[in-house]
């Protein structure tokens, strides 16, 4: 029986060894965990202290993890609104209610549902303020690309307009050389019928002269008759050649024309219409 109560005390200790080397390991584990914890929120803490707000959100991150505490979430969102992020300060500032509990601060329960509230009217507006510059935006862009096409509506205007200017300037051109060689052809045929009609008129001058010393000489009624007549009718020609001849010198010489002949256009560049680009201009 002693034997029995020794054999029975020994597996009676060593049940409780075992279950002490069992449950060791997660107390340690925890009491490391608090410990990683504490040093996580003071290294939060410093980095919060030094306005190194993201920083100290992603090192309270970690502590929350290795020792999930409402109130950490609470200083995460506080970081966060810190930084600018309202969102993400809202997301664990609801987090924190959600997670909270009647041992939780309740000062700090009111004043996350203030900072919801507030965060939540504050990111309404930053939603409004973005719809508005997204229409000013839009708007401007609107504006710009009609002034674009416009000015290149206004180009291709001045463009057409430029060509036809030149069209109508090189015809016209032609035109004032067409009427160039045509007077100066004229010139020079009045020229021509003058020099004829004057030489006519010398050939025939001659003539009369000669016929004039056949009537001097003479001496039958019948032969100074035709002498006659033979010299009224070649000087009557000579004075019409000379005549004509003298006609055709002043028509000639009237439209002989006085300036140089039209010169091919000089072209230079110049400005378009309210400056929207280079045309040419074509001046004689």
């Amino acid at each position: 029986m002693a034997d029995s109560a020794v054999g029975s005390g020994s597996m009676k200790w060593a049940c409780l060894f075992l279950m002490t080397l069992l449950l060791t390991p997660p107390l340690a584990h925890a009491q490391r965990g608090a410990k990683s914890q504490a040093a996580l929120v003071k290294e939060g803490e410093r980095l919060y202290s030094a306005r190194r707000y993201r920083e100290a959100a992603d090192t309270l991150k970690k502590a929350y993890e290795a020792s999930p505490d409402p109130r950490i979430l609470y200083n995460i969102a506080r970081a966060y609104e810190q930084v600018g992020d309202l969102r993400e300060s809202m997301n664990y500032y609801n987090q924190f209610i959600s997670t909270s509990s009647g041992e939780t601060d309740p000062l700090l329960v009111k004043r996350a549902h203030s900072a919801v509230e507030r965060l939540r009217l504050l990111i309404d507006k930053e939603e409004q303020q973005q719809v508005a510059v997204d229409a000013e935006r839009k708007r401007l862009q609107d504006e710009a690309d009609a002034a674009r096409k416009q000015a290149e509506a206004e180009q291709e205007a001045a463009r057409r307009a430029e060509e036809t200017s030149q069209r109508q300037q090189q015809a016209e051109q032609q035109r004032a050389q067409n009427a160039y060689r045509r007077t100066r052809l004229a010139a020079f045929a009045l020229g021509g019928v003058s020099l004829a009609s004057v030489g006519t008129g010398i050939l025939f001058g001659i003539q009369a002269r000669d016929a004039r010393k056949k009537f001097d000489a003479a001496t039958q009624l019948e032969d100074k008759e035709s002498a006659a007549d033979s010299t009224r009718g070649k000087a009557l020609v000579a004075d019409i050649g000379f005549g004509v001849g003298l006609a055709a010198a002043i028509g000639a010489i009237i439209l002989y024309p006085k300036e140089s002949p039209p010169a091919q256009g000089e072209v230079r560049m110049t400005v378009a219409p309210q400056g929207l680009g280079a045309g040419m201009e074509v001046s004689f």
